[in-house]
Order: C-alpha cells, then sequence, then structure tokens
C-alpha cells in the first residue's frame, strides 16, 4: 500500500489501527501481532477490506499525519532538578527540559508547549465561563512549530473553549513571511476562534517614534486588547548568533551591532532587548521593534496566577547555537523573569549548568 492510498481510509479504522498496534492487552501485557490486527480490522470494519500485516504501517502512518495519535516529548527530570538547584527562584513545575538531537529536532519543544499551552487554557477558560480566552503570539518559527502542534490539540479537545487572538509584534524580515505572528492566527481551528487581531505595523520604528503609533488603525485595536490576552507564547533571540531575527533587521536596517554588544546587549524577548543587567536602555535615535509588551509587562504578568506567559528557548535552527549565554540573565536577574513556564532543549540546558 502506498502512502497515498492510506489516505482514502476513514478515521475511525486509521485511528482503530493505530489504537490496536500500540494498545497492550490482558493480564500478561502482551500486544496483538501485525496478523491479528489486520483480522480485527477486517472484523470490525468489514471483510472486503484489502488490508494485510504489511499495509498497516502505511495506515499508521496516516494517522500520525492527521494527528489521530498524538507524541508528547518526554521531559529529562533529571536536568530540570539541577536547573532549579542551580538557580534558586526558578519554580520546578514551571520548567520543562526536552531530550533533543541537535537543531533538527528542534519542533519537540515547540511540541511540548503546545501541551502546557492547552493545560493552561484549559485551567484559564474555568475561571472566565463564557468568555473567550486571549491568547498573545510572539514571532519567530518556534512559535510558528507551536501552533502548528497546538491547532490539532485544540481539534480534539470535546469542550467548549472560545479564543481571542491577538498577534502581539509586527512584522518578519520581508523574506521570511512564515515567521510573522499575524501569519500564525489562520493556523488555529476557525469554530473555536471569536476574534482575530492583527498588529499592521512597520516592523521597526525610531524610539522617539513608537508611543504615537499606539493610535494608529491596524495597531491600536492589538494594544486595546492587551488586558484581555490570558497566554502569552514567545521564543527567545540572541544577539551573538548571526541568524537571529531582530539582529538581521537591525543589521539591514543599518543599525550597528557591534555597537549594540559593546552596550551589553545579549538577546532578546519578543523582539525586545536586554541586558544581563535588565531590560536594554534605548537611545531617541535607536530603533526598536513595535510590540504590545514591554519585558517589564512580561514580568508583571508571569506574576499574574490568573495569566501564563510561555517561553521556549532552544537552539539555532541553522546554526545549532544554544540560547544558554543569552538565557541566563533570566534565571538569575528577577526584573527579566518573563516567563512563568520555560520549555528549554537539553543542549541548553547542559550549557546553562557547566558554568
Amino acid at each position: 500500500m502506498k502512502k497515498s492510498d492510506a489516505k482514502k481510509y476513514q478515521p475511525a479504522l486509521l485511528y482503530r489501527a493505530a489504537e490496536l498496534l500500540f494498545k497492550e492487552r490482558g493480564q500478561g501485557r502482551t500486544r496483538l501481532g501485525m496478523k491479528e490486527i489486520a483480522e480485527r480490522l477486517k472484523k470490525e470494519f468489514g471483510k472486503d477490506l484489502k488490508i494485510t500485516r504489511e499495509t498497516l504501517y502505511p495506515l499508521v502512518e496516516e494517522a500520525v499525519r492527521q494527528h489521530l495519535v498524538q507524541l508528547v516529548p518526554p521531559v529529562d527530570q533529571a536536568l530540570r532538578q539541577q536547573l532549579v538547584e542551580r538557580f534558586p527562584g526558578l519554580p520546578e513545575e514551571g520548567v520543562a527540559v526536552v531530550e533533543t538531537t541537535g537543531q533538527d529536532d528542534n519542533e519537540k519543544v515547540a511540541a511540548l508547549a503546545a501541551d502546557k499551552a492547552l493545560a493552561a487554557l484549559v485551567r484559564i477558560a474555568r475561571k472566565k465561563p463564557g468568555q473567550p480566552v486571549g491568547i498573545g503570539l510572539g514571532p519567530g518559527r518556534a512559535t510558528l512549530e507551536f501552533c502548528r502542534f497546538l491547532s490539532p490539540r485544540l481539534q480534539m479537545h470535546d469542550k467548549a473553549l472560545k479564543l481571542q487572538l491577538v498577534a502581539i509584534t509586527a512584522g518578519c524580515p520581508a523574506t521570511m513571511l512564515e515567521n510573522a505572528p499575524i501569519s500564525f492566527l489562520n493556523l488555529f481551528p476557525e469554530h473555536m476562534v471569536q476574534r482575530k487581531l492583527g498588529l499592521f505595523a512597520e516592523t521597526l520604528v525610531r524610539v522617539g517614534a513608537f508611543k504615537a503609533l499606539a493610535s494608529h488603525t491596524g495597531v491600536k485595536e492589538a494594544f486595546a486588547a492587551k488586558d484581555d490576552i490570558d497566554l502569552v507564547v514567545t521564543a527567545m533571540g540572541d544577539f551573538h548568533d548571526p541568524h537571529d531575527l531582530l539582529s538581521i533587521f537591525l543589521q539591514d536596517s543599518g543599525q550597528d551591532l557591534d555597537a549594540l554588544r559593546k552596550r551589553g546587549w545579549l538577546g532578546n524577548v519578543q523582539y525586545r532587548p536586554f541586558t544581563a543587567n535588565g531590560p536594554a536602555r534605548e537611545l531617541h535615535r535607536d530603533l526598536r521593534a513595535v510590540t504590545v509588551f514591554e519585558l517589564e509587562d512580561l514580568v508583571k504578568l508571569a506574576e499574574m496566577r490568573t495569566k501564563e506567559v510561555i517561553l521556549m528557548a532552544r537552539q539555532c535552527a541553522i546554526c545549532g547555537r544554544t540560547r544558554a549565554e543569552a538565557l541566563r540573565p533570566l534565571l538569575t536577574n528577577p526584573s527579566l523573569k518573563v516567563f512563568s513556564t520555560l520549555i528549554l532543549d537539553a543542549a541548553t540546558a547542559r550549557e546553562l549548568l557547566r558554568v
């Protein structure tokens, strides 16, 4: 059976094939053999089915493709405990370390973040019955992958859940449109989305011109929804990584990156820069991103029991550089505690523990 042929089978059969393959049975906890599974499917769905032990694998692959089977990445409990012990104030329940094989395996961080986000959405929805839960989405590939994982999880969720989606950062590099938050809004199940709000502005403006933007049409709508956002999901960047999106933006716009590094700029969250001492001080002539939340806002949001801020920190998808150097101040400086839940890869965790 070709993979394309598996698409013609009904979802119920695909699900059942996967269920029988993975499910243990009996007191001895033995599994059904492939031939037994094929016979069981014929018995349940019709004897005319052309299914053999060899054709079961494409069926299960199709079940995974249709998100009928959900894979949950395992967390490294030992590394998490070491991080909690090394960085006082880091809550054990708010940290998860995902074992990955390298930057090509980055999506596991986004997958686990999607699981955490769904649990947070359900928890928040209980506290505001009848009202939509607001989700603010930051920029970048990590958040894009997060949305791709969260969408099927929402599809399978059997309880009423209404969402308001807000793009909380404007734009992306012109040749990397897939990284713009506004493009993520269409990845969610339409029947769950009550409202979508984009952020239509230049990606970068002079610091002195930013305040006036808040009243502009296409911008003011997202800023007006700021207090209604219950869950913020974003990733982080590293100013020493040549592939960092904000660095690319600034360099293409004529900003001197070496000068910014000399001023202590280490990394950024939601395109907002920080140093080891706190949010970066910006000059009137500096370029800055158009964003709904400042770092100080995220710190306050993360402290609220009724809100959630999920931060993903993982290796650069291109060069494999970890985020350890840029992440360290977020773990040690209370003025940069911009998350209530931190999902990071094991390579970043190990590098944090080396120093």
